[in-house]
C-alpha cells in the first residue's frame, strides 16, 4: 500500500520531517522549467531535458548543501545526501500520472543500475518482497550505505502546469521504469503561464559573492 500526502498541513509536516521545504523544492521544479522552456530547436534533441535535470540537482544541492546535507556522484548517479547518510534525493522526470494522487505514477524513461541500486537499498530497509533487481556488483550498495533511503523528486511538465511529488521509489517494472512507490509527497502544481510564474533569484545562505574583475586585454 502507498502511502500518500496530499492535504497542506500532511505535506508540510512529512516533508519537515526530512528537513524539507514546500517552497523551496518549488523554486528549484521552476528553475528547471524556465531552463527547459528557454531551450530553441536550434538545441539538440536532449538537451532541453538534460539541461532542465541539471539545473534542478544543481538547484537541489545549492539549497540542501548550507543546511548540512553533501553531494554525491558515486557512478555518475547525483544525489544530494542528509548529514545522517539516511536520506537521498535524486531527481527524474515522471509520466502523466506525476503529481496525481488518484493515479500511480512512472519514472518517463528506463532506468539504470545505479537507480535499480537505491530501490534495492529501499526495499531492504523497508524489509519489502518484491521480484529482484537485477544490479552489478559496481554499483551494489555498500553494507555503510543500507539504511540510506534514496527518495526521487518526481517531476512532469503538463499542458500549462508542471507537476510534482517526492516520492520513496520500491519497485521496477521490465521494462526499467520505477514503477512502485512506499511513499508519496504531493507537491502543489506549477502554473506555467509566463503572467503566473514568479522565479526568486537563488541565494543560498553562507556562500559569498564573486566578483569578476574584467580587465581589457593589453
Amino acid at each position: 500500500m502507498t502511502q500518500t500526502h496530499i492535504e497542506a498541513d500532511a505535506v508540510d509536516s512529512r516533508l519537515a520531517q526530512l528537513g524539507l521545504e514546500e517552497a523551496r523544492l518549488a523554486e528549484i521544479v521552476k528553475r528547471g522549467y524556465v531552463t527547459f522552456a528557454s531551450c530553441t530547436p536550434n538545441d539538440p534533441p536532449l538537451f532541453p531535458g538534460f539541461s532542465a535535470w541539471a539545473t534542478m540537482v544543481r538547484g537541489l544541492r545549492e539549497y540542501l548543501l548550507p543546511e548540512g546535507w553533501d553531494r554525491c556522484d558515486d557512478n555518475n548517479y547525483s544525489l544530494v545526501i542528509n548529514a545522517a547518510g539516511a536520506v537521498a534525493i535524486a531527481v527524474a522526470t515522471g509520466d502523466d500520472a506525476t503529481g496525481r494522487a488518484e493515479f500511480q505514477p512512472t519514472t518517463k524513461s528506463s532506468k539504470g543500475p545505479s537507480t535499480a541500486s537505491a530501490v534495492t537499498g529501499n526495499q531492504l530497509q523497508l524489509d519489502l518482497i518484491f521480484p529482484p533487481v537485477e544490479v552489478p556488483p559496481a554499483v551494489r550498495p555498500a553494507a555503510s550505505d543500507e539504511p540510506r533511503m534514496t527518495w526521487i523528486l518526481l517531476v512532469h511538465r503538463a499542458q500549462g502546469e508542471v507537476r510534482c511529488e517526492l516520492s520513496l521509489p520500491t519497485s521496477m517494472g521490465p521494462d526499467g521504469r520505477v514503477d512502485g512507490w512506499q511513499e508519496r509527497i504531493i507537491l502543489g502544481a506549477i502554473p506555467t503561464d509566463p503572467d503566473l510564474l514568479e522565479i526568486t533569484p537563488p541565494s543560498p545562505p553562507h556562500q559569498p559573492d564573486i566578483n569578476v574583475d574584467v580587465k581589457r586585454r593589453a
